[in-house]
């Protein structure tokens, strides 16, 4: 018999079908090459018959396991990161974690974090962690270079001696609270920061397809708006008019072509301000219930449009109507940089449109001169509160500088027409007192331009009365006079003074400029401290004055201390610093206090409270340690402490927090940097800045009411 040929399955092995042929279902000669993969040109491969065939399903298993095993490793390597990135977040904060720190911070930094080990932290899970955040620029600052060293300095001072053991729980939350501010300055810029509390998910159809009040509602309510108009809900459009707004209304109900979301943003932002005021509701016999839903509404709505607006939108009149509008809604919920950027957006929109050039003649101008000259007002107010340029540039406008709604009285048309002027010396202020440039003049300069402009501020405020008496006797529609209704005329009166608390502010942030004189025994000048008091006392009045009306009171808080930075209480609090006057001391308490009833109408409100509270309890805490301290050496060591934390964030000289310390050339503990007039100053505007802007932070989580003591 002949022997079976060789091939790969072995000697003598019986040759198998190739793998081509098998899986082709042919018949194969199985000779090696076969001749069908010869003829096709195919490798011919076989499976030999003492050759198991390949575990396919065992692979995949394998492999699963495998993805399984890589997926717990990239988790775990996650969690690592996070914690490797949390500790390098708080070494370049100057935040080491010790156990001696940790027993004084941790019964104020969240009250669910229990630490039963030394190094254990809370983690952030309702904020996500985002990589290469850039910092949100606020203007030059030389607090954040010296934060490590207040840390250290704290750390240092409080817990190496009995104090750390020994201080009661208000002191504690005191230091425990200015640690925090002082080492939030060098945090990142929080990609949350401008985000809507009540956006929705914006419907497949867009958003036409959001839920509205119910037509028959809407035409009540627009009955009463033409015939007798709130005037909260003008001071609210004060650049609309009432026929605008019904004709953008009727778009949106009754459309017979797509509308904009500029014509939405527009009728949401009106219907949630009309439904805000009590009086619609008591008229047209809706329910409070009613009313507080369809205000829900067309807020939910707002927020949803804004928070999709596209990247490029066009540049017309209903788009910047629609911007400055939610950047007027945006100050009053407390998103002032969110307020910046869409004001800012509107502002270049003007330009592009030659609204800056615009003449007098043309009979269409006016609606667009009034729209511009409001932008122009909210771009200067924002732009200091920032410590950044403005949009606008005054050498760049040759509009005439007017503003008129013929739906408004004539004195809310003078008073938005002194907060015109008022900007254009704010925008002077920025650049002549508290710019980089400014502040590397000679301080001789600063005072000969801080001269000017306070003269500048008291001839527009003595024309602006002198105008408002004179048309008093012309217009029935005067401050005294406007209507009939007593809620009305309290509303204007409360203008009037809320336009003299502005001015006073204002006057107070030039002041600031001025050195003392030689032996006065605080940095602020007699002048400054003066317009500081009598701020104070009117808003006194005005709190007086709207105390009937909760959402008038609203209105003059969000546009008169929250929008221009209530610079009064920041001076008062650092004359108490730096002098222990008992008087400005009780002024804080009394400016805390004329903040309660307002505390339900909106959460910015609060926000200032817990904020202006919390500097309070502070300024208190550091009037008793420096009372006690000559006794007390552990309240000498408060003192001292609270010394350097106002002095990182600008509130008090280096000189007045060096007192107690060592002066040194080389840094360290207890060294004080020297400092010229010019960077002492840039460092107090800018904490000025940076402790109001910490109401659109969380640091307010912190509640003041837990120093129950003070």
């Amino acid at each position: 018999m002949s022997e079976a040929p060789e091939g790969p399955d072995g000697p003598g092995l019986a040759r198998r079908t190739c793998d081509q042929c098998r899986s082709r279902k042919v018949r194969c000669d199985r000779e090696s090459p076969c001749s069908n993969c010869r003829i096709t040109q195919r490798d011919c491969s076989f499976t030999g018959a003492s050759q198991k065939p390949r575990a396919a399903r065992q692979r995949v298993l394998i492999s699963h396991q495998y993805e399984s095993k890589i997926d717990s490793f990239e988790a775990r390597l996650t969690r690592i990161e996070g914690m490797l990135r949390e500790l390098t977040a708080s070494l370049k904060r100057g935040g080491t974690s010790t156990p001696r720190s940790e027993s004084i911070t941790q019964n104020y930094i969240s009250p669910s974090c229990s630490a039963p080990e030394p190094n254990t932290g809370c983690e952030r899970a309702s904020i996500p962690e985002v990589e290469d955040t850039d910092q949100a620029f606020e203007g030059n600052s030389s607090l954040a270079a010296h934060t490590t060293f207040a840390s250290e300095f704290i750390e240092q001072a409080v817990t190496n001696t009995s104090l750390g053991r020994q201080l009661n729980p208000e002191m504690q939350n005191a230091l425990a609270s200015l640690q925090k501010m002082v080492r939030m300055q060098n945090r990142k810029g929080d990609p949350l920061e401008s985000r809507l509390a009540h956006q929705q998910p914006m419907p497949k159809g867009g958003y036409s397809q959001l839920p509205l009040p119910p037509p028959d509602v809407i035409l009540k309510l627009l009955r009463k708006v033409k015939t007798a108009p709130p005037v909260t809900f003008l001071m609210s459009l004060t650049f609309v008019t009432i026929d605008d707004f019904v004709d953008a209304c009727r778009k949106i109900y009754f459309p017979t072509e797509d509308y904009s979301i500029a014509t939405f943003i527009t009728v949401n932002t009106g219907l949630y301000y009309l439904f805000q005021d009590n009086t619609c509701s008591a008229t047209e016999g809706f329910s409070d219930e009613e009313c507080l839903k369809y205000q829900i509404m067309s807020r939910d709505n707002l927020e949803t449009a804004l928070a999709n607006l596209p990247l490029l939108l066009p540049a017309r009149k209903d788009m910047v109507e629609a911007l400055v509008l939610s950047a007027t809604y945006a100050v009053e919920i407390s998103k002032l940089s969110l307020a910046w950027q869409l004001n800012s957006t509107a502002a270049t929109m003007c330009q592009t449109l030659g609204w800056h050039r615009l003449r007098s003649e043309d009979g269409t101008g006016d609606a667009r001169t009034t729209l511009f000259w409001f932008c122009y007002m909210l771009d200067k107010g924002l732009a200091l509160r920032f410590g950044r340029t403005s949009v606008i540039q005054d050498w760049d406008i040759s509009a005439a500088r007017h503003f008129g709604n013929a739906t408004l009285p004539v004195s809310w048309n003078l008073m938005i027409g002194l907060w015109i002027n008022t900007g254009g010396i704010l925008g002077e202020i920025y650049q002549h007192l508290y710019s980089p440039s400014a502040l590397a003049r000679e301080p001789s300069q600063r005072v000969e331009t801080a001269r000017l402009l306070v003269e500048k501020m008291e001839r527009i405020w003595n024309e602006m009365v002198e105008f408002s008496i004179s048309s008093g006797a012309g217009h029935k529609d005067s401050l005294k006079t406007f209507s009939n209704d007593p809620r009305n005329q309290t509303i204007l009166d409360m203008v009037y003074k809320s336009g003299r608390v502005t001015h006073l502010s204002t006057l107070t942030l030039i002041y600031r400029a001025i050195p003392n004189a030689p032996g006065f025994p605080s940095t602020f000048n007699a002048e400054c401290i003066d317009a500081a008091r009598a701020a104070f006392s009117c808003h006194m009045e005005c709190m007086e004055l709207t105390a009937d009306s909760l959402v008038a009171m609203a209105g003059y808080l969000h546009w008169t201390i929250l929008y221009s930075p209530f610079t009064p209480f920041i001076v008062l609090f650092c004359h108490v610093i730096e002098t222990s006057n008992a008087d400005d001391l009780q002024l804080l308490d009394q400016f805390v206090e004329s903040l309660q009833p307002a505390l339900s109408s909106s959460q910015a409100i609060e926000k200032l409270y817990r904020l202006c509270k919390l500097l309070h309890q502070v300024a208190a805490l550091y009037f008793e340690a420096k009372g006690q301290q000559q006794q007390d050496k552990d309240m000498n060591m408060v003192g001292n402490d609270l010394d350097t934390y106002l002095s990182q964030l600008g509130f008090i000289s280096s000189n007045h927090a060096g007192e107690g310390a060592n002066v040194s050339n080389a840094p360290g503990p207890g060294s004080v940097p020297i400092i010229n007039p010019g960077q002492e100053l840039g460092d107090w505007f800018s904490g000025n800045r940076y402790v109001l802007g910490l109401m659109e932070d969380d640091f307010l989580d912190i509640d003041p009411g837990i120093w129950s003591g003070l």
